[in-house]
């Protein structure tokens, strides 16, 4: 084979492997617009997530399922799924459904609500302790106490013992901005383990009141207390 036939049969074989690729790419191409127009896509998780467990990335992903066949509660974001709570427990495979994650409007309790690291504790309480009951799920208070020290008997002391703790119910109504019930005898704060121990102990020992603090200010201040002394001295 002569040099000239050698360069016309490489050229031969170039184009028919070019006509091959655009062939191919043309059927690929009807393929995926097929797949794309015929299906859909939609979040599933990949693993068995039991309920009241974070949703990571890990454990979702997005497939396409026949058009048609995703459900009316699921959705095609891995934005909408990750980062929230499951409420009831979801099988590998199988679509999750916004309705199974907290904050789709389902009552689903109080221990959604809270911040990690946080637990509910609830006191009892007066119109004269919660300030004539205007205080509403929400809002942020101040807790002093009123007891004995131990190096002072029989002379009590006032302190503000915790600053900017929010009210997550009172009574039972837990709605942000709710009036407080007519009949409410217990208010439920968002404190730390430490916090709760502390306030634990003043209701059962001394007495406590809540300060309502403005919306706006989540300023901490540092006060000396008051006792007999400080009330009746100079201003």
């Amino acid at each position: 084979m002569d040099r000239t036939s050698r360069k016309l049969l490489l050229l031969a074989l170039g184009l028919a492997l070019a006509a091959g690729l655009l062939v191919y790419n043309f059927f690929a191409g009807l393929e995926n617009k097929a797949i794309v127009e015929h299906t859909e896509e939609v979040v599933v998780a990949t693993v068995n997530i039991p309920a009241r467990t974070t949703v990571r990335e890990p454990m979702v992903a997005v497939i396409r399922v026949p058009k048609g066949s995703r459900h009316l509660s699921a959705t095609d974001s891995l934005g909408n799924v990750i980062g929230r709570v499951t409420t009831a427990p979801l099988i590998a495979g199988e679509q999750v459904l916004l309705a199974r994650l907290h904050g789709s409007g389902q009552d689903t309790g109080l221990a959604f609500d809270l911040a990690e690291g946080y637990r509910a504790l609830s006191v009892h309480i007066n119109e004269r302790i919660a300030v004539a009951y205007l205080v509403r799920p929400g809002d942020s208070v101040d807790v002093t106490v009123s007891y004995e020290p131990p190096a002072l008997s029989g002379d009590l002391q006032s302190v503000i013992m915790l600053q900017d703790v929010t009210v997550v119910a009172i009574g039972s109504e837990t709605r942000h901005g709710a009036p407080a019930p007519v009949d409410a005898k217990t208010i439920t704060l968002a404190l730390t383990p430490q916090q709760a121990e502390r306030l634990v102990w003043a209701e059962d020992h001394g007495s406590i009141r809540l300060l309502l603090r403005p919306v706006t200010d989540d300023r901490h201040v540092t006060t000396t207390g008051a006792d007999a002394r400080t009330v009746a001295g100079p201003r």
